[in-house]
């Protein structure tokens, strides 16, 4: 079937929506427009977005600057609608666009306010701790914990509503102004509500002044409340209002906000939208998820456009894991050229075609990685934790043991709805204290018989404390060693009968980043030993290490099996990288990952597996192109193959997007199947027997 095959129409008509249209699979285009786009051609605009393959509109339309004639104080109009002949860009464009079975979502920015408004209205304004207000290209930043985000902001929504029938809303910079567009750190907001606010919150305690203060731990906690309690306010006020219309944004609203892109003098993730959005589908499939691309290099520049082959990967990692994708551009289409639109068209177009299969598409791993509460990004170890995920996440991808992403503060919710049954393996990085809802979801999955791994301290307290009752530890002994108290120590899984000559046989493997001590329970399977710090330097003195008391890993059976690996395994395969290193993680995972699922294909290729109602679902997403800060043009993938153990097939796979042929046979019971020539990706639907 060619890529750009129209299976399905490309929107359901307005007015059509019982359940809400965004229960259905969606594709947006946002034009993130200038005050001077308030003369584009409407329809000129339609027809790029129905070529692009969307069949939503997201367009400016208040806050910042107004799109049409509004008529409250606090509003300030775009001075370039006098030369519109209607002198209204959005009564133009919403008619237009439901004329062509288009919709169309207003984003409104409440986060900044003109001059004049910012001095009728100073109790609006964001406060630095010092006291002054923070002020970018003539606008004053606004707080959320104060009237115009906790009031004014449905007045504005009332006004919209009144006069057009939009389909959705979307708030941009919905949240606190730490930093300006510059990345000028201005502080946390100290405006009075903030003082009020955080004092009743944090039972008394002064505000922070910036991540470096004690109680900002406890602020992001607070702002997150705000911004959580604000959301669902305004989304329960539009379904009163416009049942039919959706709110995108943070939790609490019908559709939840993802902006995929990129930055300068940030490390890239390679594969942070497919985190993203696994860890969203995986505990709240219903909620809908909008993964917004965005198709320049970074805010300070707008006008040149991502790599064509980068900005495919935030689509297809965003459809593939089970996410709306939405394209964002700057400007009227056209007005600013990016070549990446014409690229990744194609799969905005598939995504439209296969609507039927993505309405159905639901994650279908049996391991599942746990991701850091990113709440707890100010506190010690997030950053280390993160390290670990990630590690673990890349190796498990290079070697297509497919997973699912878990939001480790979703845990609790997914075990009360049964949604970790589904799982063989759950794989907890080096996360520390879970707590007691999380601790008590996983104890209950391992009696049952699910399978559990621990890295570094994972379910450990501060003080040493072990939060899980199936873990094989019973207390950590001291502080975990790290740094250069690491440096040149290493495990080993083989016996070293020539140990006491310096003589060591293979496989030596450096531990790097922690390494905690612990009291075991009694029957535990300890696996590999540590072989502790020796002199590294100069190389004269670089010997003598010798085996230690202290395990790779342990084993122990609690209905089902936990594995404790007491070093951050994870961020010395990141940090180091060797294929050792990472086959020395997998070995730990495999036995108890109950995979069925095998590929022989390069390790630049992304394996996503999911299922519809009788299918498993295969995205094949070709990474080949990987760069330090981007993705290039990819290389022709030949020779793959698929394993799928113990199992049939009553009909041919079906490749969805390269419409080729796939050559099937048994060997051993397993079913084999050879794949065509991959380029930027292909999907794969198998109906399989056993």
């Amino acid at each position: 079937m060619p890529l750009d095959h129209e299976a399905t129409p490309a929107v359901e008509a307005p007015g059509n929506r019982s359940g809400g249209w965004w229960r259905r699979p969606f594709s947006v285009f946002q034009t993130n427009l200038q005050e001077i786009d308030a003369t584009m051609d409407v329809e000129k605009a339609l027809d790029f977005i129905e070529a692009y393959g969307a069949d939503t509109w997201l367009i400016n339309t208040g806050g910042i600057a107004s799109f049409f004639p509004t008529e409250l104080p606090f509003q300030t109009r775009s001075p370039f609608l006098a030369d519109r002949p209607s002198g209204d860009l959005i009564g133009d464009a919403v008619a237009a666009a439901h004329r062509r079975g288009i919709r169309v979502l207003s984003r409104l920015d409440f986060s900044k306010v003109s001059a004049r408004i910012a001095g009728e209205h100073p109790d609006w304004l964001f406060v630095s701790p010092t006291g002054k207000p923070q002020v970018y290209n003539t606008l004053f930043s606004t707080c959320p914990s104060a009237d115009y985000y906790q009031h004014r902001s449905l007045e504005i929504l009332d006004e919209i509503i009144g006069r057009y029938p939009v389909d959705g809303f979307f708030f941009n910079w919905f949240g606190f102004s730490e930093r300006d567009y510059s990345r000028v750190y201005h502080g946390v907001c100290h405006c009075a509500k903030c003082r009020e606010g955080f004092s009743a919150f944090s039972s008394g305690q002064e505000l922070p002044d910036d991540p470096g203060s004690p109680t900002y731990p406890e602020w992001l906690q607070f702002s997150s409340q705000v911004i959580r309690t604000l959301t669902s306010r305004i989304a329960a006020h539009i379904t009163t209002r416009r049942p039919d219309a959706a709110l995108v944004l943070g939790r609490g609203a019908p559709i939840i906000y993802h902006e995929a892109n990129n930055a300068f003098g940030r490390e890239l993730w390679h594969h942070n939208t497919a985190e993203w959005v696994s860890a969203h589908v995986t505990a709240m499939p219903e909620i809908a998820l909008m993964v917004n691309s965005v198709s320049f290099v970074d805010m300070p520049y707008r006008m040149a456009g991502e790599q064509p082959e980068h900005f495919a990967q935030y689509l297809l990692q965003a459809i593939a894991r089970g996410g709306n994708p939405s394209t964002y551009i700057m400007g009227a289409p056209g007005r600013i050229p990016y070549a990446n639109l014409a690229y990744c068209s194609p799969i905005t177009k598939f995504h439209r075609a296969h609507r039927d299969l993505y309405a159905r598409l639901k994650p279908a791993s049996s391991i599942a990685l746990v991701r850091p509460d990113r709440l707890r990004s100010a506190s010690p170890g997030y950053a280390e934790s993160v390290e670990e995920f990630r590690g673990l996440y890349k190796a498990m991808q290079e070697k297509h043991l497919p997973f699912d992403v878990l939001a480790v503060e979703l845990i609790g919710k997914m075990a009360e709805e049964g949604a970790l049954e589904r799982y063989t393996l759950i794989i907890l990085p080096d996360l520390g204290t879970l707590g007691r809802q999380t601790a008590e979801a996983l104890d209950a999955f391992v009696r049952k018989g699910g399978n559990l791994v621990l890295t570094g301290s994972s379910g450990v307290t501060g003080d040493g404390g072990i939060e899980l009752a199936t873990s094989p530890a019973l207390m950590r002994v001291g502080a975990p060693k790290s740094g250069d108290e690491l440096w040149s120590t290493y495990v080993t899984d083989s016996e070293q009968p020539e140990i006491g000559n310096y003589r060591y046989a293979p496989s030596i493997i450096p531990v790097y980043g922690s390494y905690a001590r612990f009291v075991w329970k009694p029957g535990v399977e300890k696996i590999g030993r540590l072989l502790p710090q020796a002199p590294f330097g100069p190389p004269e003195k670089c010997y003598g290490h010798t085996a230690g008391d202290d395990p790779d890993f342990v084993r122990l059976a609690s209905g089902g099996k936990v594995v404790q690996i007491p070093w951050t395994i994870g961020r010395t395969c990141r940090e180091f990288g060797t294929s050792e290193l990472r086959d020395h993680v997998l070995d730990a995972i495999r036995p108890l990952a109950g995979q069925r699922l095998f590929a022989e294909l390069p390790e630049q290729v992304e394996l996503i597996l999911g299922r519809d109602d009788e299918h498993l679902v295969l995205h094949l997403i070709n990474q080949s192109g990987a760069r330090r800060k981007s993705f290039g043009p990819h290389l022709t993938i030949t020779g793959g193959r698929l394993r799928l153990k113990g199992a049939s097939m009553s009909r041919e796979p079906e490749l969805l997007v390269s419409g080729g042929a796939a050559t099937i046979r048994e060997a051993n019971g397993d079913l084999l199947i050879d794949l065509p020539p991959l380029e930027l990706f292909e999907v794969i639907r198998l109906k399989v027997d056993g």
